[in-house]
């Protein structure tokens, strides 16, 4: 049976850390560590994956804690973490049923990862987890790509490991879901030119528009809301920026 969205395997998790290894930043790093620069209080980041976002966070003493539904993903991460001396908080849960009342002085979901939670039922429940997991005047920082954006990796990628190479293969699905990048990925392993290891994995992503994304958050009691472009504090959002970044207070 093929994966879901967010059931990261193995091979899967593997690919994602040889594509975004720590250390790789496409602005966000950088502007969620200057977001976040001087919170009073302990940071969730949920859908936490390899540690790519959480390492600089902590390096640059911020309190965080992470948690993802991804098993794999975890180990992957608790092993940066441990490379880095870093030890944090980190477990396995996923956001349409995770609240912790009052704990936290700021959630971050950068890379889109809110984006896995499709459906918009569960994206609400998703929200007012989130929403009571914040202290009163705790801020939800969290990435949108717009509507019109594509994620598709393409054909065929591939990287090496040690000497083996993995490679990803992308197909779209045969009925495309309206507010869904939907496609099927393939995650292969090979050694000496044969076949030892494959994943299938359904990919979905949900998308919003600015206007729909903001009332969702309205809806689900958040107030205060800003919106930010491409990784740029204060650039206004347009259809053609690459990702919305919204910060939101309880």
């Amino acid at each position: 049976m093929p994966k879901s969205s967010g059931d990261y395997g193995s091979l899967c998790s593997l690919v994602y850390e040889l594509d975004k290894p720590v250390g790789t930043s496409f602005g966000d790093v950088e502007f969620y560590r200057d977001l976040l620069a001087g919170t009073s209080g302990e940071i969730l980041e949920p859908a936490v994956g390899t540690g790519r976002i959480l390492i600089p966070l902590l390096r640059a003493g911020l309190r965080v804690r992470g948690y993802d539904s991804s098993s794999s993903m975890l180990a992957i991460c608790r092993d940066n973490c441990a490379a880095s001396g870093l030890d944090p908080v980190l477990f396995e849960a996923d956001m349409v049923t995770f609240k912790e009342p009052a704990a936290f002085a700021a959630i971050a979901i950068p890379t889109g990862s809110f984006a896995l939670v499709t459906g918009r039922e569960r994206a609400a429940q998703a929200l007012r987890n989130l929403r009571e997991s914040l202290r009163p005047g705790g801020r939800l920082i969290v990435d949108v790509e717009p509507l019109e954006q594509s994620t598709s990796p393409g054909p065929l990628k591939h990287w090496w490991f040690g000497d083996e190479m993995l490679t990803l293969s992308s197909l779209p699905p045969a009925q495309p879901e309206e507010g869904l990048v939907s496609s099927w990925l393939r995650y292969e392993r090979w050694r000496d030119g044969r076949l030892v290891e494959t994943e299938l994995q359904h990919f979905r992503l949900q998308r919003y528009g600015l206007d729909g994304f903001a009332a969702l958050l309205r809806e689900t009691g958040f107030t205060a809301i800003t919106v930010h472009a491409d990784y740029q504090v204060g650039l206004p959002p347009t259809p053609d920026s690459q990702v919305w970044t919204f910060e939101a207070t309880v």
